[in-house]
């Protein structure tokens, strides 16, 4: 049986894998920005000061994204 493992990405890596900038990504989650994504993966405290994001929600919503891509 095959069982998915589910990493935790650092930020650094979820930018190189989005190719966005750090600002944008932080619209992208901020609600009062004009670029709020709401269905941009939550990000998981690790502690006082580190974030990290579901490998699994980043690929879903880089899926997503390619599935609304224009031909």
């Amino acid at each position: 049986m095959s069982e998915t493992i589910n990493k935790i990405l650092r930020r650094t890596q979820v930018l190189a894998m989005l190719g966005v900038s750090r600002s944008t990504m932080a619209d992208w989650e901020n609600p009062k920005s004009k670029r709020y994504r709401p269905n941009f993966p939550k990000k998981i405290s690790l502690g006082a000061n580190s974030i990290g994001y579901l490998e699994s929600e980043i690929n879903a919503y880089i899926e997503q994204l390619a599935s609304q891509r224009i031909n």
